[in-house]
């Protein structure tokens, strides 16, 4: 299995609550329609934080992917799909973005 980590900016013009609005209701039902290989997809925003003047965090969501095995990931990121659909909305929604990749091991499920 390996999961996909990728931290990013929502676009500037947008507020916090229209680009949740957006990743949530459009961008991950789309890319769950027409990316079906990915075996689970979370999406995490940042919520309140307990500190006290905690300092700022260099994202704005945090998008987790579990893809069977790496060529499944290689071969979704050269496909149409990705190129023609995916990716267009991807650069509605992000300003800026960063993927890492990792062999997972579930300890505790």
């Amino acid at each position: 299995m390996i999961k996909m980590i990728y931290t990013g900016k929502k676009q500037p013009d947008a507020t916090i609550e229209e680009f949740k609005a957006y990743y949530l209701e459009h961008h991950a039902p789309l890319f769950m329609k027409i990316v079906p290989q990915a075996r689970k997809y979370t999406i995490n925003f940042p919520t309140a934080r307990p500190r006290k003047n905690p300092p700022p965090l260099d994202f704005d969501f945090i998008t987790e992917i579990w893809w069977g095995d790496a060529d499944t990931v290689r071969a979704f990121y050269k496909s149409d799909d990705y190129k023609n659909i995916i990716q267009p909305d991807e650069l509605k929604l992000f300003a800026s973005g960063s993927a890492v990749y990792f062999d997972e091991f579930v300890q505790k499920a």
